[in-house]
């Protein structure tokens, strides 16, 4: 049995964080010691980890390599030397670690189950539930928990992972498990603490630069930049797509060759099975900082003592004549007492720099709508053209 694991110890709850490839082969073999690592990635790689593993760039763990290693464990980190080698070279590795406490509790998504074994086995890959949850998990994560739904860690399981990293997620195939299926899973992320820090959220107007005339339809972050500038914010935290006609993206039935804050969302004619794409436009929520150019005060124009709470910018523009420019490109909101929409845990019909914000009282579970307030950023020319107050 190949065992690629070098631990200092266990404990019940831990999480794995993504891997790391910071050492090129040279001449002298290949190095990714821990010391080097934490200098370079900080915050990504916790003080003392309780394990090191360790596979080449293509995914083959060290046990098959037949490699001898120089130095391999959880204090030290990773050393191949050429000079140590009988048979061949040291091949590019790149290590992930294990780690426990603070680190892996600091700035912590939910449980998410997108999957169950019942096919060939449970799929939770970081990519799906981006696309599935783009609001609620980071891009890139630090670091990942799997148990199974009754709370058993992954690893005392006995299960065998054919994924199981903060890079791409976590994948239990039912064919490679010794005479039974994977059990169920759910899987919860770690991210970098401005994921969890941003004061308030900052969303965009509903944007479009393409349409699926020709390959597809492709609202790429760059080209986005290029086509509205002072509009997108160039780190999203995260990015919602929906039709022209205002179907969420995840319903059209189409295939997405990329919905990401990393490079935006990309939809190819040639990978659907019927028909071409949708014509698609999105929507970035940015830190708070690309909303503090020329930003409105807040507003409160109703509550949710009715049907909801509807703060709506035809309504306010109606209401506050001169006060909200005509087309704003950001627009914040937190409850009157101060808590970012986002974090309520309430489902919005409208939140964004286009309609503005509505809260519906029948779509929340159990119980009503919060009290809110919104703001909004607009161009700064709107700003510059307001009479200077006496």
């Amino acid at each position: 049995m190949c065992l690629d694991l070098h631990a200092a110890g266990s404990v019940t709850e831990s999480c794995r964080t993504t891997w790391f490839d910071d050492g090129d082969v040279t001449a002298q073999g290949d190095s990714e010691l821990l010391l080097d690592l934490r200098r370079a990635h900080r915050t990504a790689i916790c003080p003392d980890p309780l394990s090191i593993e360790a596979q080449t760039v293509s995914g083959i763990k060290s046990c098959h390599t037949k490699n001898t290693f120089h130095r391999y464990n959880v204090s030290e980190g990773f050393v191949c030397l050429n000079s140590e080698q009988r048979m061949r070279a040291c091949e590019d590795y790149k290590v992930m670690f294990t780690c426990s406490g603070q680190f892996c509790s600091e700035c912590r998504t939910r449980w998410f189950d997108f999957d169950d074994p019942t096919g060939n086995g449970d799929y939770e890959v970081l990519s799906e539930l981006l696309t599935m949850y783009p609001r609620h998990i980071c891009p890139q994560p630090i670091a990942i928990e799997a148990q199974t739904l009754s709370g058993e860690p992954a690893s005392n399981t006995g299960d065998s992972f054919l994924i199981y990293d903060a890079t791409y997620g976590f994948a239990c195939v039912n064919a490679d498990q010794i005479s039974r299926k994977c059990k169920d899973y759910r899987v919860r992320f770690t991210c970098p603490m401005e994921f969890c820090s941003v004061p308030t959220e900052c969303r965009t107007r509903w944007l479009s630069s393409d349409d699926p005339a020709g390959e597809g339809d492709v609202e790429s972050i760059p080209q986005l930049l290029q086509k509205f500038p002072g509009q997108v914010c160039r780190n999203p935290i995260s990015i919602a797509a929906q039709t022209a006609y205002g179907i969420a993206a995840e319903h059209t039935g189409n295939t997405y060759l990329s919905y990401d804050v990393i490079f935006g969302f990309v939809c190819i004619n040639s990978d659907q099975r019927y028909g071409k794409c949708k014509n698609y436009q999105v929507m970035l929520t940015c830190p708070s900082d690309f909303c503090q150019g020329c930003r409105t005060r807040w507003f409160d124009m109703d509550n949710p003592t009715g049907r909801g709470d509807y703060e709506t910018v035809v309504q306010l523009q109606r209401m506050h004549r001169g006060e909200i420019c005509s087309q704003p490109i950001g627009i914040e909101a937190t409850t009157v007492s101060g808590t970012p929409a986002l974090q309520t845990g309430d489902t919005f019909l409208v939140y964004d720099a286009t309609h503005g914000l509505a809260c519906i009282n029948t779509q929340q579970h159990g119980g009503l709508c919060q009290d809110y307030r919104v703001r909004f950023t607009c161009p700064l020319q709107f700003c510059a053209q307001k009479p200077n107050p006496k």
